[in-house]
């Protein structure tokens, strides 16, 4: 597909439903507000929601088995093309190998694709870290003025429903809302679709055969990219035919080395935030300075909104909240490095599925450079890979809709049997210069 058929293609998917506006797609996570429709039931927040605590004995169980479930209802761009929609609380396993829990959303969608169903698993950039933020809320309407990406990848969920295609959507986060901690998202979202595979009243009938697929933009990305490296040995009987992901993340030391005087240096202190939550070794109070751990409390509890993290502090440097001179020394510190190590992909398995991979040169979060040694890696590793480079494409708010037009003719072309394209031989050959 040519660059201006796909931009064509982009605005038609963009602002074919109802309530799509320019402004909707051009303000990214922390500015985009979901909106409860009149009428809309009360809901308990998660926090306070007995569905979402895990049971004693989550040893016992089996990673992908239903804990338990219940039906809900639908809000915003998503509901009309949504015939029923459950709830799954089911068993994972964390960064670290414990056992844990999660909760996804099934869609079903009003007009199924006539064939033998499939499912395809969306992963919103939610990169926050409370429960009031979770997809599995904020599908229905909760935290309405929490920020996020509302509207707008409800609006993208909608596109995929039009399709006829079962919807999963997981708290990929966990229970502890483990922001960027890529095994942690690649296991919830892996085992979020064994559980969809075994639940009878979403109608996937064809169980672990069902064509699978992922797909997430920015924090939605890095769930979509861990799950295709670590199905292959994590859940090697899915049948996943294909992975679309942008404004990627692939190597997290790159990216926090290079935040300092950026719009998005927030993201440096969110991210450990996380970090810490995932590994005891990863102690705050050694690296944060009494700014940066006042900072990271703030985060921790989404005072400042849903997403606020990633846009709260611009222009920020780690010499003002961390105990390092530049975010290049604190990233040399060995055990940040090897945390940041640990959740690099250039150190994950490979993945098997193809993937449609797309980054905007321009990208000033998803910075080109790793992605490229990434989309390198795996070319040279045999993976089937079509790597859309985009040099006219703009920043990491403005780059969406070219990847979204990309991707949703990627997920339709798999699902209809298309031989996965594949540009490896063409980028081996004479990779662009950066």
């Amino acid at each position: 597909m040519d660059r201006n058929n796909r931009v064509s293609i982009t605005w038609a998917a963009v602002f074919r439903r109802p309530g799509r506006t320019l402004a909707a797609i051009l303000v990214f996570a922390p500015l985009v507000m979901g909106l409860v429709p009149a009428g809309a039931r009360a809901l308990v927040s998660p926090l306070g929601d007995p569905f979402y605590t895990p049971p004693t004995n989550l040893a016992k169980l089996v990673d992908g088995a239903i804990i338990r479930s219940r039906e809900v209802t639908m809000s915003g761009p998503q509901q009309a093309d949504t015939a029923a929609a459950y709830q799954l609380f089911f068993r994972t396993t964390s960064a670290t190998g414990q056992p844990t829990a999660a909760v996804t959303t099934v869609l079903v969608p009003t007009a199924p694709a006539p064939k033998t169903r499939v499912l395809a698993t969306y992963e919103p950039a939610y990169d926050s870290m409370t429960l009031n933020c979770a997809p599995s809320y904020t599908l229905q309407g909760g935290n309405p003025t929490g920020g996020g990406t509302g509207d707008l990848e409800q609006g993208l969920i909608a596109d995929e429903l039009a399709e006829g295609w079962d919807i999963n959507v997981p708290d990929y986060e966990g229970l502890q809302n483990e922001w960027a901690v890529g095994p942690m998202l690649g296991h919830a979202s892996l085992d979020s679709v064994r559980a969809a595979e075994q639940f009878a009243a979403d109608g996937l009938t064809a169980g672990a055969h069902t064509e699978v697929t992922f797909t997430g933009y920015s924090g939605g990305s890095l769930a979509a990219d861990w799950s295709a490296a670590l199905a292959p040995s994590y859940a090697p009987e899915l049948n996943i035919v294909g992975i679309a992901a942008g404004g990627n993340l692939p190597d997290y030391e790159y990216t926090e080395s290079h935040l300092d005087g950026s719009l998005w240096y927030g993201v440096q202190i969110g991210t450990m935030e996380s970090f810490s939550r995932a590994f005891s070794s990863f102690n705050l109070q050694q690296l944060l300075n009494p700014a940066g751990l006042a900072l990271a409390a703030q985060d921790g509890s989404n005072s400042a909104g849903c997403s606020s993290s990633t846009l709260n502090e611009p222009g920020g440097n780690a010499s003002e909240y961390t105990d390092f001179p530049s975010s290049e020394a604190l990233v040399a510190d060995p055990v940040v490095k090897q945390t940041l190590d640990r959740l690099s992909l250039r150190y994950a398995p490979n993945p098997t599925a193809p993937e449609f991979i797309y980054n905007s040169v321009n990208d000033d979060i998803a910075f080109v450079a790793p992605v490229d040694a990434l989309v390198t890696q795996y070319c040279a590793a045999g993976v089937t890979v079509d790597y859309d480079r985009d040099a006219l494409g703009g920043d990491h708010i403005s780059a969406i809709p070219s990847w979204w037009a990309g991707s949703l003719a990627y997920l339709i072309g798999r699902y209809a049997g298309e031989p996965a394209r594949d540009n490896c031989a063409t980028w081996s050959s004479s990779p662009p210069t950066p």
